[in-house]
């Protein structure tokens, strides 16, 4: 599966909780990870420099691991890389074209 990295899934969690398509779950545990950013309680005190941030930062990489599909849906560049060019052509690309089916191939169909 195609898979952004975590910190670019960032960006998408507005244009998801935009989308009235989401399930409200999905939009719930976005919100609780807002809330426990924010709220003064935490697992380990913000008193200490480094590792007051950590308990926030491991929850945040959870819920960007586990909404990643979810989250991935939003990018511009969705969807496994295939490899082959895209080709777009306009009517006026094409110029007289002419084809013909023989009695062969029409008898295998």
């Amino acid at each position: 599966m195609f898979r952004l990295g975590l910190l670019r899934r960032i960006k998408y969690i507005i244009p998801m909780m935009k989308d009235k398509s989401v399930a409200w779950w999905k939009k719930a545990i976005i919100i609780a990870g807002v809330v426990y950013l924010v709220l003064p309680v935490d697992l380990i005190p913000p008193i200490i420099p480094v590792f007051g941030w950590l308990d926030d930062v491991i929850v945040w990489v959870a819920i960007l691991y586990f909404m990643g599909s979810e989250l991935d849906k939003y990018a511009p560049d969705y969807g496994p890389p295939t490899g082959k060019q895209k080709y777009d052509y306009k009517d006026t690309d094409v110029h007289e074209v002419n084809f013909s089916v023989s009695e062969e191939e029409e008898s295998n169909e």
